[in-house]
């Protein structure tokens, strides 16, 4: 039977009080690590003690809809069988954190490029032809046969080559399951809230060096930097950095958070330091819901405002949509005032 006992802080679990301490050694970060981990903006630390979170990868990162489903499955547990050894977690104890595989990102590609391409040319196909028609139809000089059959030719290469790009890539994924996952073997980092350690791994790429351990550092010797790439349109998107103090440690955050924008970053931060601060409660999102009770200081948090246990799994599909559009407001209040 799964162990659901909660967790147990560590003398070294972390509080907000933390960033004040002194830090005593050099930086000793090279230039080309400046340039790229450590660049953009610096975001000071903070307690922020109200859960307003990010919406695309914190409210919206599992619906409710999605969690009752989760729930509803025969071998459901918080605790799964072997869960320490996921290389991606997101629940009481740690956020960890692991890429795709670059043969798993390359099918990704193909099948979404086929499925677009597909429905893309269906639709050039249909609406070209039938403007050529009434076009030719209203001025006799144009030949509507001429592009009806050249149309043909292309689109009778193109569309099965979408198709099967589409189609091949599916048929990858049903028969080789590993591509239903398609991480790495191991975890490129991890955010520990029971112990206040930040772990980047060496290499989880390799099988061989999977779960390495290059660096085990507190997490309030970390900065969090904002850093900025435009869009093809010229927008301006964000993601976060956390960078240690001293050594040559980072954890690129983007992988779970995303490229978004800066609103949403900083939301992310706060929700980061809010996780890690023991303090406080988790974070108030579906996602850790079913984690709760796991939690010591959740457990007192919610004991205290009589929080139902059920609040999002049982929250319907309206309701929820409006509390997206009320937290959008609500962290343009509190950011931007």
């Amino acid at each position: 039977m799964t162990d659901l006992t909660p967790i147990i802080y560590t003398d070294t679990a972390h509080t907000c009080e933390k960033f004040l301490w002194p830090r005593s050694e050099p930086c000793h970060h090279g230039k080309r690590f400046r340039l790229s981990a450590a660049s953009g903006q610096r975001l000071a630390p903070r307690k922020p003690t109200i859960s307003i979170p990010p919406v695309a990868k914190g409210l919206e990162l599992i619906t409710p809809a999605q969690l009752r489903n989760i729930e509803s499955q025969p071998d459901f547990s918080p605790r799964p069988k072997g869960y320490k050894q996921y290389p991606i977690r997101m629940d009481e104890e740690c956020l960890r954190y692991s890429s795709q595989t670059k043969l798993d990102f390359i099918v990704g590609v193909v099948r979404g490029l086929g499925m677009v391409g597909f429905f893309l040319f269906l639709f050039v196909a249909i609406v070209g032809n039938i403007l050529v028609f009434f076009v030719s139809y209203a001025e006799q000089g144009r030949d509507f046969k001429e592009f009806f059959f050249m149309s043909i030719k292309i689109f009778s290469i193109a569309l099965p080559v979408c198709l099967l790009m589409w189609g091949g890539g599916n048929l990858i994924y049903r028969i080789f399951l590993n591509f239903s996952t398609g991480y790495q073997p191991g975890p490129m980092w991890e955010l520990n809230r029971r112990t206040d350690m930040v772990i980047v791994f060496a290499n989880s790429a390799k099988k061989s060096t999977a779960w390495k351990v290059a660096y085990e550092l507190p997490f309030y010797e970390f900065d969090c930097y904002i850093q900025s790439s435009p869009m093809s349109q010229g927008i301006a998107q964000y993601n976060l950095s956390l960078v240690h103090y001293s050594d040559e440690a980072h954890v690129a955050l983007v992988g779970m958070f995303g490229v978004t924008s800066r609103l949403d970053q900083l939301a992310a931060w706060d929700m980061v330091q809010r996780y890690m601060d023991t303090s406080q409660p988790l974070p108030d999102i579906p996602v850790f819901e079913m984690y709760r009770s796991l939690d010591p200081t959740t457990i007192q948090a919610d004991k205290e405002i009589d929080r139902p246990p059920r609040y999002w799994r049982d929250m319907d599909d309206e309701t929820f949509n409006h509390k997206i559009v009320e937290l959008q407001d609500r962290l343009s209040e509190f950011y931007y005032g």
